[in-house]
Order: C-alpha cells, then sequence, then structure tokens
C-alpha cells in the first residue's frame, strides 16, 4: 500500500490527478505501517476529515 501512495503522489504532482482515500488509522498508526515518507506524501495530497467519537454513523 505505501508503494501504490507514493506513486500516486508522483502523479498528483506531474499530472495534478486526485487520489480519494479512507482509513480507520489514526496519523500515527499510518506512520508506524508505512513510514514518515509516506505519511509526508499524505499530509500534501490529502484532506484530513475527522469525525468526534460521538457521531453517530450515518451508513445506513
Amino acid at each position: 500500500m505505501g508503494e501504490i501512495l507514493l506513486s500516486r503522489y508522483d502523479h498528483f504532482i506531474s499530472n495534478h490527478m486526485h487520489t480519494h482515500a479512507t482509513s480507520n488509522l489514526s496519523a500515527s498508526e499510518l506512520e508506524e505501517y508505512y513510514g514518515n515518507r509516506v505519511r509526508s506524501r499524505m499530509r500534501e495530497m490529502f484532506n484530513l476529515i475527522a469525525f468526534d467519537s460521538g457521531a453517530k454513523d450515518k451508513r445506513k
């Protein structure tokens, strides 16, 4: 997955292509799994949308 994200980052920089992703992992967990380099690239590519832990799940 880390290699895919780095590849998508290259497309983002060279072609302004967007990538959409979701994760249940926290930023520190992402860094633990994929390393600081991938986390840094994700900061550039993605907008973080966080939900309060008390928010009701809207999927039905």
